[in-house]
């Protein structure tokens, strides 16, 4: 990242978010093939994981609270 920039700004934040907020795939708006939509990519598929864990109630953010 630039001088400035922050983590918000990046490609993997950028992903996960685009797939939070119901953006497509095709929305990646790095050059296919660079380590930027790699990134973008990477972290759109995992926040569909984290969803779907979420969803079933396999992670328990609290857990480690209640220990």
């Amino acid at each position: 990242m630039s001088e400035g920039a922050t983590a918000s700004d990046s490609p993997f934040i950028k992903g996960r978010n685009a797939r939070l907020y119901g953006k497509q795939p095709d929305n990646n708006p790095y050059a296919e093939g660079s380590e930027d939509h790699q990134a973008w990519a990477q972290a759109y598929d995992e926040a569909a994981d984290d969803r779907q864990e979420q969803d079933s109630g396999i992670v328990d953010p609290q857990a480690s609270a209640r220990t």
